[in-house]
């Protein structure tokens, strides 16, 4: 267990979206934020859905992608996004992520929690079975485990800003991001980084690290110090 956590952040890679195998840019794109994410020395690394841009991606472009997460010297936590939700057909049912040493997928329906003892982790998410108005990818979150030091959670879904309402699908409310008490939640599906801090919540969306939409490709790096606010600081790649 340690005083001092750095996170590493991504989401919406989108594998297989623009061509497959070598010719997709998006693996080179990857490729090079997961360089620069391991340059930023992270204790984890939290990747917050859309890895892969269909279910119906190439068994390489699966292999590339499990080969690149096995690579990275810290552990990784991931859920599933509306891209490759847990269809019947869902390319984290065709394929054993769980043989990859450092890296836990967090696919429960209903939500699980990853427990890093080592760190005094413990992520919460949830598998997206269905994108739709009725998922709401932070309900039933769990209050602070006894003996963990970092409470950190993952969800993928559409930010609905304090007071106002959605029809939209996966809905994530600034009310729930609140009341979710994480130390820091990692949320993905906009394309373009967020930053939602607030006195009671730090949460944030990444970006994503293979598209230029807004700042441009991005993840994002947090610092959790004991007795410390959070400290928050999206990167843009390249």
């Amino acid at each position: 267990m340690t005083d001092r956590l750095r996170i590493a952040h991504c989401s919406d890679i989108h594998l297989g979206a623009n061509g497959a195998g070598a010719a997709d840019p998006c693996r080179a794109r990857f490729a090079r934020a997961l360089d620069a994410m391991a340059a930023d020395r992270p204790d984890l690394m939290l990747l917050a859905g859309d890895l892969f841009d269909t279910n119906s991606v190439g068994d390489d472009t699966v292999a590339f992608a499990m080969e690149a997460l096995a690579r990275l010297p810290f552990p990784v936590a991931m859920i599933p996004g509306n891209h490759d939700c847990l269809a019947d057909d869902a390319v984290f049912r065709r394929h054993d992520f769980g043989r990859i040493a450092n890296l836990r997928l967090l696919a429960d329906a209903a939500g699980g929690s990853a427990v890093l003892p080592e760190l005094g982790v413990s992520v919460w998410g949830k598998g997206m079975v269905e994108h739709s108005r009725d998922f709401r990818p932070l309900a039933g979150s769990p209050k602070r485990p006894e003996g963990i030091r970092w409470h950190l959670g993952m969800g993928h879904g559409l930010f609905v800003p304090r007071g106002e309402a959605s029809e939209r699908s996966s809905p994530i409310r600034m009310e729930e991001i609140e009341a979710a008490g994480f130390d820091y939640l990692a949320l993905g599906h906009h394309h373009a980084a967020m930053e939602l801090v607030t006195p009671s919540a730090t949460a944030a969306y990444s970006g994503s690290p293979t598209d230029d939409v807004g700042r441009g490709a991005t993840y994002a790096i947090v610092d959790l110090a004991a007795g410390a606010a959070p400290t928050l600081a999206i990167r843009v790649v390249g």
